[in-house]
């Protein structure tokens, strides 16, 4: 009869300490769920490419970046940026330790540029302005590229 009785303690016991630790689970699940509603709208996601025009491409898909963040300030979260603000903003000189470089000055070098990927002609469209005005939009893919120019 006490062997039964104690058996009956202990999984009474068991149920106890079961349904407080669902409880206890389940309320900070709603917790953590009720704060990512609220914050969800505050956080877009993007994908930057960085092209070293070598055939390597370096990618940071589905990164999560708060609303309003730019260009600049996603690329200097994500890479080491070298940089220095010229009459027009933001002007990129290396990402990751690769350079600009003044082949011929004013003629011809290797510079960084950003294009923005249009999803509707399946092509990348040039940057209209630096880095810093530039305001990322959620789902978008940008592509830093270490782009060869020649001027005549």
């Amino acid at each position: 009869m006490y062997r039964k009785d104690f058996l009956l303690i202990i999984l009474l016991l068991w149920a106890i300490f079961s349904t407080s630790c669902a409880v206890y689970f389940y309320t900070e699940a709603e917790k953590y769920r009720t704060l990512y509603d609220s914050i969800k709208d505050l956080v877009i996601e993007v994908n930057i490419g960085i092209d070293y025009s070598n055939g390597t491409i370096q990618w940071f898909n589905h990164t999560k970046l708060p609303l309003g963040c730019t260009l600049f300030n996603a690329t200097a979260r994500i890479c080491d940026v070298k940089y220095y603000y010229g009459a027009y903003g933001v002007y990129v000189t290396s990402i990751n330790g690769v350079e600009e470089k003044i082949i011929v000055p004013g003629k011809e070098g290797m510079s960084w540029v950003w294009f923005k990927y249009n999803a509707t002609s399946g092509k990348l469209e040039w940057g209209t302005v630096s880095a810093d005005k530039y305001v990322l939009n959620n789902g978008e893919t940008i592509v830093w590229k270490y782009y060869h120019w020649k001027y005549p």
